[in-house]
């Protein structure tokens, strides 16, 4: 049985962070595994039992101490939190951590999502004795999870918020909240204004506010071999790979990159509705990721120095540099009669559709693989679709979107979502969103603009007998819709029905072909 001892860390503010350290049994000196977690209840002072096995426990078994903490205002932490700001927290923890009697000489950092923002706030200042780290589902440049070509994902992330914030603010109401201008959410939630969380809406273009904040491109900093974990269809996805392409050569050599047909989450989920055999990985991946840094040895679940990726639909694991080093590409045109094709449509002819940002189409869930809704039956979405494939053909990289737009309004948004089809059903892929402005500034009402936009990165087949499909539309699902008037999109008062149109004449998705 493992010694475990929980007690209460001082930062320098005198706020105490409850902390658990966990020893392999009859060891001295170990290697420590450090966690940060915000997610973990309150257990009202109880001691933990040793007996109940939790998801750390693998290191222990591989002979590492782990020290687990719960983050400042969360769990049996004291303090206030204030998302994000963990950078001191996490530097005076890691100088507590170096007078423990097991400490070794060496740090390995592990975590998911904000587990692993945590330990990005301090990395850039390059701590010698940290030897590695396996950071999942989180991106270093924070801007690109919260917009994408002047459109805010999910007003932020707001609930989230609200969750991390909910002991200084237990009185929260929900109802009638989501209300424009949207400045003002969280002062119609909670009576009083958050700046933190209100400045990250007020922020929409890559400024200062977000090229300052410590996170910032620190992965540019790492001298340590990293495994990043990832799914695609992970809010994440764009921002994660970006960071396996900046890190520097020489980490990047000895670090490697997963990624899977997962959401939010590093396993399968129950919720999927397509199969997907295999596209787990072992419990103890991280364990052998420190145990092959420790050991000089070869990792067993990834090459080093690439990445291991999920074909959906094919059902393999598949190794690659990048997902941007796809060979041969499938251009595929629009046409008229809602197809696409192999062959440029000649033609000067234009499809409209009504946009109203009060009416959402609720037909683009993500965070999984879906089912979509049937072709054409949604007003507001224009679906294209191929012939079946011949023969089975797979695909990997981002997808490339080029199309000539206008709308009578003086700002609006155009989506597409990708979809591969198969026994008449279409499964979700990728997609990606625009507002015209983040284009064209001085968009005017009736101007005509060419789009060309690449979706972040995908691998999957079509069998033979499928097809893949392509949803076009202005309301983006997950994120919010667009008011079709101009002014910053979190001030603006009123919203107003658009009339979009696209043209077909040379519009086209472009696919890179996986050998």
């Amino acid at each position: 049985m493992p010694n475990i001892l929980e007690t209460f860390w001082p930062m320098p503010d005198g706020v105490k962070l409850y902390t658990r350290i966990t020893v392999p049994c009859g060891v001295q000196k170990a290697p420590i595994v450090f966690i940060r977690t915000p997610y973990e209840n309150a257990h009202n002072g109880q001691a933990h039992d040793p007996a109940v096995k939790n998801d750390y426990d693998v290191f222990v078994e591989h002979g590492y101490a782990v020290v687990f903490q719960h983050c400042r205002g969360r769990g049996d932490s004291e303090g206030v939190c204030v998302p994000y700001e963990e950078r001191k927290d996490g530097l005076c923890s890691l100088a507590i951590i170096r007078t423990l009697d097991i400490y070794n000489g060496e740090i390995y950092l592990y975590g998911g999502s904000y587990l692993s923002t945590v330990h990005l706030t301090y990395l850039d200042t390059e701590p010698a004795d940290i030897k590695g780290a396996v950071l999942n589902i989180q991106t270093d440049r924070m801007y690109f999870r919260n917009y994408r070509n002047g459109c805010c994902y999910d007003f932020c992330n707001y609930k989230w918020w609200l969750k991390m914030i909910s002991r200084a603010y237990p009185q929260q109401a929900l109802d009638g909240a989501v209300r424009r201008p949207y400045k003002n959410l969280m002062r119609n939630i909670l009576g009083t204004d958050f700046p933190p969380f209100t400045d990250t809406l007020l922020h929409d273009t890559y400024d200062s506010y977000w090229r300052d904040d410590p996170r910032t491109d620190v992965i540019q900093h790492l001298k340590m071999p990293v495994l990043f974990v990832e799914g695609w269809y992970d809010f994440y996805i764009e921002g994660m790979l970006c960071m396996w392409e900046r890190l520097p050569e020489k980490t990047k050599a000895r670090s490697a990159m997963i990624v899977g047909p997962w959401g939010h989450a590093t396993h399968v989920s129950s919720k999927a509705q397509y199969p997907l055999p295999g596209g787990d990985i072992p419990p103890d991946y991280a364990a052998q990721w420190f145990d092959s840094i420790r050991k000089g040895s070869a990792y067993p679940y990834a090459e080093t120095g690439k990445i291991r990726y999920y074909s959906i639909g094919c059902d393999t694991w598949k190794t690659a540099v990048s997902p941007q080093c796809a060979g041969d590409t499938l251009r595929l045109y629009f046409d008229t009669d809602r197809t696409l094709k192999e062959a440029p449509a000649q033609t000067e002819e234009s499809i409209s559709y009504r946009y109203d940002p009060e009416k959402r189409v609720g037909c683009f869930p993500y965070g999984n693989i879906f089912q979509a809704a049937e072709k054409g039956s949604v007003e507001g979405v224009i679906s294209f679709e191929t012939q079946p494939f011949e023969r089975k053909m797979r695909f990997f990289g981002p997808v490339r979107w080029r199309m000539r737009v206008k709308s009578d309004c003086e700002d609006t948004a155009f989506f597409i979502r990708v979809y591969f089809v198969e026994k008449g059903v279409a499964y979700n892929l990728t997609q990606t969103i625009c507002a015209l402005s983040s284009q064209k500034a001085d968009y005017k009402a009736g101007d005509e603009i060419t789009l060309d936009l690449c979706t972040p990165s995908i691998a999957f087949a079509v069998k033979a007998g499928g097809k893949i499909r392509v949803d076009i539309a202005s309301d983006g699902g997950v994120y919010v819709p667009h008011a079709n008037v101009r002014g910053h999109w979190a001030e603006v008062t009123e919203s107003r029905v658009a009339e979009n149109t696209i043209f077909i004449k040379d519009a086209f998705i472009e696919l890179g072909v996986d050998t």
